[in-house]
């Protein structure tokens, strides 16, 4: 079927169904991992939905089942054991135990008995066709320390002038401060820009056309706001919705909501690429001012007053 001839009213239906499985499986995790028929019960009802599905945002519940089935099968197999001669590590320990200690390895123990290393070497030795090295057991023989040279400063020799010395600013806790309280007051300021907007599409909302630089603060920014659970994406239609909410209280998590976590990457061919495709000509987040210090170098924006 063609994603232009199915209806919405079959597309609700058909996410309706991935959902309905979707809370099915997560209640079920348990009973997968004892019942596998179970588990190949609901694959098929997932199968059968998959058949209906021609558009992004179905095909993204489908992908969910199949990384929650993909973490249950893994889990499975985990716990399958090969034969009844499987290692046991307790075993192992209690033997390693009566080599080094003897036959009463607590008493020698308690009574603060040196254990006999050499003879675990030996028995390894025997499994090992490398002979040991010194230096894996004890490090290196001898080290000279060597003494730290500290660098001249660098000069550079003008044309029109005599020679400079490369300095390299460093920040106070002054400056950490103002640096911190700024990059709040832009958080604030596009969570305050989020909430007059409504929902809106995330590339429409941090993409800024003139400035590469100021389109990766702003998702900076608005990391912020999604980590502390001030604002939420959804991707159910297919394209990245953001829209500011209440941050989540303690008894929300008790109840079922778990926070997501994804890595966003941004180079410039991608950044022009969702320019062209989005048709962005101003950015939603007003263009912050840039200040070039003596030296030619433009300020982060969190380090230049709004």
């Amino acid at each position: 079927m063609d994603d232009f001839e199915q209806t919405q009213a079959e597309k609700r239906t058909l996410r309706h169904g991935y959902r309905s499985l979707l809370a099915d499986a997560t209640v079920r995790k348990k009973e997968y991992l004892a019942d596998s028929e179970l588990l190949l019960a609901d694959l098929d009802r997932a199968n059968g939905l998959f058949g209906d599905v021609c558009s992004t945002a179905e095909g993204v519940l489908d992908s969910r089942f199949l990384l929650l089935s993909a973490d249950v099968g893994a889990q499975r197999a985990h716990m399958l054991r090969i034969d009844s001669s499987a290692f046991d590590s307790l075993a192992f320990i209690e033997q390693a135990r009566t080599i080094l200690y003897g036959a009463d390895a607590d008493a020698m123990q308690m009574s603060g008995a040196l254990p006999m290393w050499s003879t675990i070497g030996t028995a390894a030795l025997s499994m090992s066709r490398v002979a040991p090295r010194l230096t894996h057991a004890y490090g290196p023989l001898a080290v000279e320390p060597r003494e730290r040279r500290r660098a001249e400063g660098v000069r550079r020799q003008t044309t029109n002038g005599p020679a400079t010395s490369a300095r390299i600013e460093t920040m106070g806790t002054e400056d950490v401060r103002r640096q911190e309280n700024q990059t709040t007051r832009l958080v604030q300021k596009v969570h305050r820009i989020l909430a007059e907007r409504g929902p809106i599409n995330l590339f429409r909302l941090v993409i800024n056309p003139q400035s590469f630089a100021q389109s990766i603060e702003n998702i900076f920014y608005v990391s912020f706001l999604i980590r502390d659970g001030r604002a939420y994406i959804d991707d159910d239609s297919g394209q990245p919705m953001i829209e500011a909410c209440e941050p989540p209280q303690q008894q929300d998590y008790q109840s079922g909501l778990a926070k997501k976590q994804l890595i966003f990457t941004l180079d410039q061919p991608t950044w022009q690429e969702i320019i062209d495709v989005y048709g962005i000509r101003e950015s939603v987040i007003p263009q912050r001012r840039s200040v070039r210090d003596e030296h030619g170098m433009s300020q982060i924006s969190s380090q230049v007053p709004v």
